[in-house]
């Protein structure tokens, strides 16, 4: 009929998205799988950008230094580059060398064969020099400010003038190693007296026979000593300046050889347990943990170290 409207049938059409109705199965369906794409693709990139060192925390590391997963550690704390955990192994005390410190849980430990590096040596004994040279810089520089104090004292030199007829004229003349003399003088004697004191009170305080030594050592007895004359008070002050330069040069060398005796085992112990983690080489279990197992010989070595 002419003026009458023709409806096209619904199959021929394509529903658009201007078209009130929708298959909502179809639309449902591609939303969802794309849905569920980007979030793959964003749980992929957020574990991908999660995958740093939790020691240095750093994600990338040189080209042979590798992020691996030894322990039972989940999430930030699960990866650690393989450098800075055998820095960790041989520095920390205790049982870091074969257990992780957060989840306790034992490494899988792959025994190589250790090539033994000079290098490492010679890296101990420049060690052992600085430190020593630290501690020794340390007293000079204690030394030098007692110094520049006695100088600011005497600034008129009238003090280091004083000395011009006597045998020690020589240093009167040169301020420096005059000053300098005076501060290692004083150094010695604070010593003394402050190693006398500590050694005083860190014996038995029970003890009768000591209370003696003590009171003499805190100042107590020390004030009934002096004689009415000052003559005599100034020949006792040299005498107990004397006593307490000879004390702390004792207690100085005494304290200098356990310095350097600590300071030599600490990095022995260092460089010991820097060798084993070249032998002792922890595996990579990309996250799937498992007890481990060692070799009974490597394991009782390991034990009489107290590595294990």
């Amino acid at each position: 009929m002419t003026g009458e409207l023709q409806l096209e049938p619904s199959a021929d059409r394509n529903p658009t998205d201007s078209d009130p109705l929708l298959d909502s199965h179809h639309v449902d369906t591609s939303s969802s799988s794309a849905s569920s794409s980007e979030i793959k693709n964003d749980d992929d990139i957020e574990a991908n950008s999660l995958a740093c060192c939790r020691i240095c925390l750093e994600c990338d590391g040189e080209d042979d230094d590798e992020l691996i997963s030894p322990c039972m550690c989940k999430g930030t704390q699960q990866f650690v580059h393989r450098s800075c955990l055998d820095h960790w192994r041989s520095v920390k005390e205790g049982f870091a060398f074969s257990h992780c410190t957060t989840c306790k849980a034992q490494f899988h430990l792959r025994i190589a064969e250790f090539e033994d590096n000079s290098w490492r040596k010679i890296k101990f004994r420049i060690f052992v020099a600085r430190d020593v040279f630290l501690v020794f810089f340390a007293v000079q520089t204690v030394i030098a400010l007692i110094g520049g104090i006695a100088y600011v004292m005497d600034k008129d030199g009238t003090f280091r003038n004083s000395f011009n007829d006597s045998w020690d004229r020589i240093l009167s003349k040169h301020p420096i190693p005059f000053y300098y003399c005076i501060g290692a003088l004083a150094f010695f004697v604070l010593l003394g007296f402050f190693g006398l004191i500590l050694h005083c009170s860190s014996l038995n305080t029970s003890d009768p026979r000591m209370a003696g030594c003590q009171n003499c050592c805190y100042g107590w007895g020390i004030l009934d000593c002096f004689p009415a004359s000052m003559e005599a008070c100034f020949a006792l002050v040299i005498v107990f300046i004397v006593i307490f330069a000879i004390l702390g040069i004792a207690y100085g060398f005494l304290a200098t050889t356990m310095a350097i005796q600590r300071i030599w085992q600490r990095h022995y112990h260092i460089l010991t347990k820097r060798e084993l983690t070249q032998e002792y080489i922890v595996e990579d279990l990309h996250g799937c943990y498992a007890p481990p197992k060692l070799i009974p010989e490597h394991e009782e070595r390991l034990k009489m170290l107290n590595l294990l």
